[in-house]
């Protein structure tokens, strides 16, 4: 028994290891990459194969509807504050939690093209309620078993916030792409 779960178990990583082509747009991915990091958001080819016109114009948009926080060029990545909602949807019984937009862009080259890949995070504040749902391993003894950051140690307000995301802004993603290829456009 314990040569077929070995047998099994490097069947398992060597197929996430060496990765596999895939994507509709001919782009390729690591097997485990993809598993690790969920590719979301809209992704869209854009018209232009000139890569510094297309994150330069890129940052520009993002800015339009966000603050950059930072933009690599090497990397592709542009990441912006987190936006404030005022408009929060309330599908909660009891309560409104804070809400925010948090929206990133990616640009890459594959295959000779340019793609974009526009991310809207809908995030609430779920601090509270992930604090409800840890659960403790009491072992009933006077020593504790767990370190004080595990015990809601004294931090600061930002390491005591926690976002969850339960939802995308696809308009919002498909809007900014609409502006990203108009602005390559002119």
């Amino acid at each position: 028994m314990a040569r077929y779960a070995i047998t099994i178990t490097v069947i398992i990583t060597t197929t996430l290891l060496a990765g596999c082509n895939g994507g509709a747009e001919g782009g390729s991915s690591s097997g485990l990459a993809s598993l690790l990091v969920p590719e979301s958001g809209t992704r869209r080819p854009l018209t232009t194969e000139n890569y510094p016109v297309a994150f330069g114009q890129a940052r520009s948009v993002m800015s339009q509807y966000f603050t950059v926080a930072s933009a690599d060029s090497d990397s592709g990545v542009i990441v912006c504050e987190p936006k404030a909602m005022s408009n929060a949807p309330g599908d909660r019984l009891i309560g409104r939690s804070e809400a925010r937009q948090a929206a990133s862009m990616k640009i890459s080259r594959t295959g000779g093209r340019i793609y974009a890949v526009c991310t809207v995070e809908l995030q609430r504040q779920g601090a509270v309620i992930l604090r409800q749902q840890s659960i403790t391993e009491d072992t009933y003894s006077s020593v504790p078993n767990q370190t004080p950051a595990e015990m809601d140690a004294a931090t600061s307000p930002q390491q005591n916030d926690a976002w969850e995301t339960y939802a995308t802004d696809g308009v919002l993603e498909n809007k900014i792409l609409n502006d990203l290829e108009q602005a390559l456009t002119k």
